[in-house]
């Protein structure tokens, strides 16, 4: 009988001391820039916080969708010279904020409400698919003279 080895598991710790690494290396050497950009994916972290789904994929769909509108700010602050005082000036536009928020809501929205309208869908296919058969017997019996 041959022994099967168990695969080698993957360590996260190095993975993860570096992740804090690079964030600490943003925060002393681009504090503006991680301060503009942690404000405006604030619904990504908290959903990366708060989500314990393996992969994580509504956190993934959240950070996507407000990573496509934090891009612009972010380079208007890197053209501006990407001070702290800089990165409070873009967050006072109401628009910029609501903007980025709003598409984390979309990513969230994508990921809650998809999933129930393929189902409602699902669900009338299936509907409309059964009175299509149940229709085909009815007539089938009655050109048969079954019932």
């Amino acid at each position: 009988m041959a022994r099967q080895v168990a695969a080698p598991r993957a360590h996260r710790g190095s993975s993860n001391w570096l992740s804090g690494l690079a964030c600490g290396a943003l925060l002393t050497f681009a504090t503006g820039i991680a301060l503009l950009a942690g404000a405006l994916l604030a619904p990504a972290i908290l959903a990366a916080v708060a989500e314990s789904t393996p992969g994580r994929p509504v956190t993934r769909a959240m950070g996507l969708c407000g990573a496509a509108l934090v891009l612009r700010p972010v380079w208007h602050l890197v053209l501006a010279g990407g001070t702290v005082a800089a990165a409070l000036d873009v967050l006072a536009d109401p628009l910029v904020i609501g903007a980025a928020w709003l598409a984390g809501l979309c990513g969230w929205a994508l990921c809650e409400l998809v999933p129930v309208a393929m189902r409602i869908i699902s669900d009338l296919r299936t509907s409309a698919r059964i009175g299509a058969l149940v229709a085909e017997e009815a007539a089938l019996r009655a050109e048969w003279d079954l019932g």
